[in-house]
């Protein structure tokens, strides 16, 4: 990590902590739309999407006072919501009740759009990331929407630095090809508004 990604994400982190200060509500505006967009970018299923974030966000209120002591709260909830709805899907995948085919998608990211202006401006992005293995979707995910680092989304993810960077590569350059997205993605490092 260099300096100046440390510095950002010493910063970010210190915003997390001032959001958490001025309390529950402003905490919940700011990070509940980041983390909906991004379990919607990443599950198959919208309804699933917005019980994990509900879900984790709750968890997130219970610790509230042991929270304020990590340098980045906000990773935590991501880090259940990332957990939770990976064990949610694997045991629908186990019952055989997963609904994985591309009609369902389509239908379900509608639906997430009627709800969310930023999916509906972005339907085909957020098809494409859904279309990808779910490690690299993640990747992508956290990095972009969330604003980690990949040392951070790495931790996040309980993977080390060069897999999460490999994740990273392989994931864009399969958006790259499906979606003709330009060969550098600084221009969009913050996806979510």
């Amino acid at each position: 990590m260099t300096r100046n990604q440390s510095n950002d994400s010493a910063d970010r982190g210190h915003e997390a902590l001032m959001r958490m200060a001025a309390g529950e509500d402003v905490f919940f505006k700011y990070y509940w739309p980041r983390l909906v967009r991004y379990l919607n970018a990443r599950a198959a299923d919208t309804n699933l999407a917005e019980d994990v974030a509900s879900d984790a966000m709750i968890a997130f209120l219970d610790r509230w006072d042991y929270l304020l002591t990590y340098r980045r709260p906000d990773s935590w909830l991501f880090k259940v919501a990332t957990r939770k709805l990976r064990k949610l899907e694997k045991r629908a995948r186990d019952h055989c009740c997963f609904d994985e085919d591309l009609a369902s998608s389509v239908g379900d990211l509608q639906a997430a759009a009627a709800s969310d202006m930023w999916i509906e401006d972005h339907m085909d992005l957020v098809a494409a990331l859904r279309s990808l293995p779910s490690r690299q979707c993640e990747v992508i995910g956290l990095h972009y929407f969330g604003g980690y680092t990949l040392a951070e989304t790495a931790e996040i993810l309980d993977i080390e630095v060069g897999t999460a960077k490999k994740h990273l590569s392989r994931g864009l350059e399969r958006l790259r090809q499906s979606q003709g997205i330009p060969a550098t993605v600084k221009a969009t490092r913050r996806i979510s508004a």
